[in-house]
């Protein structure tokens, strides 16, 4: 059985807007777990491959990080204002939205999941971007939208085929730590 639960309206930004959701939508609240607590308590574990999590979410557990096998991982519409750097842990990611949320810069570690084909940081604060994503080679679709990005780093983006021009940049700028 499928339920429905209308949506909240979306601002012009293409996000939700978290203030008048807070106020005047009020879902019937749902609580889902991955797994049942006696699988938990076998030692299973879960394999799905894409996990969303929206809401008015502020803070991540740290046990996402263990959900290795994750594929895909959706963390846009919500309250966060920062990234762990435990995200490197999901090494296998291959698609990353983490728009409309209220980030303001992003921990080096992401230049570690060098599987990721696509990033969406559509809809943030990001004014700089850590120079350790020039490594995300495979990486062909990044979404930089409505972010106060630093003039240097815009120019470029916009360009043609700014994606793969702002990755030189960065690599080019990313310092190597000596061993």
């Amino acid at each position: 059985m499928f339920y429905y639960y209308p949506s909240p309206p979306m601002s012009r930004t293409g996000c939700r807007d978290k203030d008048k959701e807070k106020h005047d939508y009020n879902p019937i609240r749902r609580s889902h777990t991955i797994m049942c607590p006696e699988d938990v308590a076998a030692g299973k574990k879960s394999y799905w491959p894409e996990l969303e999590i929206t809401g008015i979410i502020r803070n991540l557990s740290p046990a996402l990080w263990n959900l290795s096998h994750l594929r895909c991982l959706y963390l846009n519409d919500n309250c966060l204002s920062r990234l762990p750097p435990g995200i490197a842990q999901l090494a296998g990611l291959t698609h990353l939205d983490l728009s409309c949320n209220k980030l303001r810069s992003l921990p080096a570690e992401l230049g570690d999941l060098v599987m990721l084909r696509q990033l969406h940081l559509n809809h943030n604060h990001l004014r700089v971007l850590p120079y350790e994503l020039g490594r995300l080679f495979r990486l062909h679709t990044l979404g930089l939208k409505g972010n106060p990005l630093a003039p240097e780093l815009l120019s470029v983006y916009s360009e043609p085929n700014g994606t793969s021009k702002l990755l030189a940049y960065l690599l080019e700028n990313l310092v190597v730590k000596a061993v």
